[in-house]
């Protein structure tokens, strides 16, 4: 039995049209952010900056530990950077600075590709958490119609294409949680995960560093790490235009990898071509021999 409804298709909202920007992911980013500029403003009141923070911190832990110290630290910095789900910590930042003191010789006794090998081994082992949040959802939503999805789920990663899909997300900074959630949820085997997660974080390290090392010769990049209180220079730099340095890294950052570029331009989209293409459609009929109806079954 149908019956004829007078909404129109355009009164139809999406659950994100619903929920609208002020969401939990949104929230959580949002205030996250504020407390990172509000750190990023107590330490530039104090007379320094974070890069100086982290040299100072760097060399007192080389000096108190040596070589297997700094192996030990970025490994901890990406295993617990990784474990983070849905809102993972920027690693990679931690691994290019300590790269560069190993680099310019502040840093002895560290051999740096090692450095990136450790680090994947440990973004690797982190991404662990999100897993385990896709096997307890599994074991949590389990009846009949989930058993069937999770049937078709399971037909489509042994088709061949998780392994693609993860050594990409783990060589990228592409957020990769939600395929892990989901490859728990499916019950991929773990070791499969791990294995390549070992090769794709590792990849991801190892190229940090050679990036870095590259872009260290140019001269625009000396001055941004001047800036940031990376690299030392001619004069020490203010801490508060440090400040505006770390600030804008931070929120290039967060723009960049966090902002949900897909659904965006389906929005824009969406507001930009269906909406003119009815109106067109409505327009190209005379008047009286329009109507716009649909029908909804009860």
């Amino acid at each position: 039995m149908s019956e004829i409804s007078k909404e129109t298709p355009e009164r139809i909202e999406s659950k994100e049209d619903r929920e609208g920007w002020w969401n939990k992911k949104n929230i959580t980013i949002l205030v996250t952010i504020i407390v990172f500029i509000a750190i990023l403003a107590i330490i530039a009141a104090s007379g320094t900056d974070l890069g100086s923070l982290f040299n100072d911190w760097t060399l007192a832990y080389w000096v108190m530990f040596g070589a297997i110290g700094v192996y030990l630290i970025i490994f901890l910095i990406s295993t617990f950077a990784n474990m983070t789900v849905l809102f993972p910590i920027p690693y990679a930042i931690a691994l290019a600075f300590i790269a560069l003191k190993i680099w310019d010789g502040t840093i002895l006794g560290v051999n740096i590709w090692l450095l990136g090998i450790v680090a994947g081994i440990g973004a690797a082992i982190g991404e662990i958490t999100a897993y385990y949040l896709g096997r307890g959802s599994a074991k949590l939503l389990e009846t009949k119609e989930e058993s069937e999805s999770l049937r078709k789920m399971k037909e489509r990663i042994n088709k061949g294409y998780a392994i693609p899909l993860m050594f990409l997300c783990a060589a990228t900074f592409i957020p990769d949680d939600p395929l892990l959630i989901m490859l728990g949820y499916a019950g991929y085997p773990l070791w499969k995960m791990l294995v390549t997660y070992f090769f794709g974080k590792i990849t991801l390290c190892v190229s940090t560093i050679y990036l870095v090392m590259l872009a260290q010769d140019f001269p625009a990049v000396n001055n941004f790490l001047w800036i940031l209180g990376v690299t030392p220079g001619d004069e020490p730099i203010n801490p508060w235009v440090s400040f505006v340095g770390w600030v804008g890294v931070l929120l290039l950052f967060f723009i960049i990898f966090y902002v949900d570029w897909p659904s965006k331009f389906k929005w824009l989209y969406r507001k930009l071509f269906k909406r003119s293409n009815k109106t067109i459609e409505v327009n190209s009929f005379p008047k009286e021999n329009v109507q716009l109806i649909y029908f909804r079954r009860v």
